[in-house]
C-alpha cells in the first residue's frame, strides 16, 4: 500500500468515527441519567466513546466519502446533531411518562397543591414525580430499555443518511421526525395517564364526596379533617399499584420505544 493510499485510508477512518461520534454523543447528553447535569462530562465522553468504537463498524459501508468543503463538513455535523438530540429526546419523552404520572398521582393524594408550589422543589415539582425520576435512570439501565437507543442509532444511520442536506428526501425525513415527535409526546400524556388513572377516579369522586360533606355541614372545616386521611390512604394505594404501575410503565414504554424511536 502506497503512503497516499495510507495516508486515505486513515482520513476516512477518522472521518467515519467523527461522524459517528458526534451522532453518538449528542443522543448521549439527552439520555434519562446521562444527560443530568451532575453526571462528570468525562462518564459522557467515554460512554460516546464506547458506544461509537461498537457502533462505527457496524455502519461504516452506510457512511458518506468525506466532504470536500469545510462547508459541506459542518453541515454534514449539523445534520448528525439534530439526528441525535432528536433520537435522544424521542427516548427522554416517552419514558418520562412516570414522572408526570406522578405529578398527577402527588396532586390526588394531597401532597402537593397547585395553590402552594413547594419552595424547595419548585413550582412544578412534587414528591412523587421527584421519586420516579430518581427511579427512571435506575430502571432505564437495569432493564432492556436501555438497548433501544442504541438499536435506533444503528437503524438511523442506514435509513437516515448522512448526508441528506440539498437532497431531495431530506425535507421528507425532517417532516418524519417532526411527526414522531408530536406522536412521542401525545403518546407520554396518555401513558402518564393511564398510569394515574387509578387515582385520578378515586380523587374525582373523593372530592365529590367532600363536597356532600361540606353542603351538608358548613360549619365544619372539611378539608382539615379529610386531608390527613386523604394522604394516609393515597400513600397506601401507592404502596399497593407501584409494582403494577412500573410494569405497566417500562412495558408500554417499551413498546412505544422499539416502535418510534428504532425507527
Amino acid at each position: 500500500m502506497s503512503a497516499d493510499a495510507g495516508q486515505a485510508l486513515l482520513t476516512n477512518t477518522v472521518f467515519d468515527f467523527l461522524i459517528v461520534f458526534v451522532r453518538v454523543s449528542s443522543m448521549v447528553m439527552v439520555l434519562p441519567g446521562l444527560g443530568a447535569s451532575t453526571v462528570p462530562a468525562m462518564a459522557k465522553i467515554g460512554i460516546s466513546l464506547a458506544l461509537t468504537t461498537i457502533i462505527a463498524p457496524l455502519v461504516a459501508a452506510a457512511l458518506p466519502p468525506m466532504p470536500q468543503t469545510p462547508a459541506l463538513l459542518v453541515a454534514m455535523i449539523v445534520e448528525q446533531l439534530v439526528v441525535g438530540i432528536t433520537i435522544g429526546w424521542l427516548v427522554n419523552t416517552i419514558l418520562y411518562a412516570l414522572p408526570i404520572a406522578g405529578q398527577a398521582i402527588s396532586y390526588q393524594i394531597g401532597l402537593s397543591s397547585v395553590l402552594l408550589p413547594s419552595t424547595d422543589m419548585g413550582a412544578e415539582s412534587t414528591l412523587v414525580s421527584s421519586i420516579f425520576s430518581m427511579l427512571l435512570p435506575v430502571l432505564f439501565f437495569s432493564s432492556t430499555l436501555m438497548i433501544v437507543p442504541i438499536i435506533a442509532l444503528v437503524h438511523s444511520f442506514h435509513r437516515i443518511p448522512t448526508d441528506f442536506i440539498g437532497q431531495s428526501h431530506g425535507v421528507g425525513l425532517m417532516v418524519l421526525l417532526i411527526k414522531l415527535v408530536i406522536k412521542s409526546v401525545a403518546f407520554e400524556f396518555l401513558l402518564a395517564t393511564q398510569i394515574a388513572a387509578p387515582f385520578l377516579a378515586i380523587g374525582m369522586i373523593w372530592q365529590a364526596g367532600l363536597a356532600l360533606m361540606a353542603k351538608a355541614s358548613p360549619q365544619m372545616q372539611i378539608f382539615f379533617v379529610a386531608a390527613p386521611l386523604q394522604i394516609l390512604v393515597g400513600l397506601g394505594m401507592l404502596a399497593a399499584l407501584l409494582g403494577p404501575i412500573l410494569a405497566t410503565w417500562q412495558a408500554d414504554a417499551g413498546r412505544m420505544l422499539l416502535h418510534y424511536v428504532a425507527l
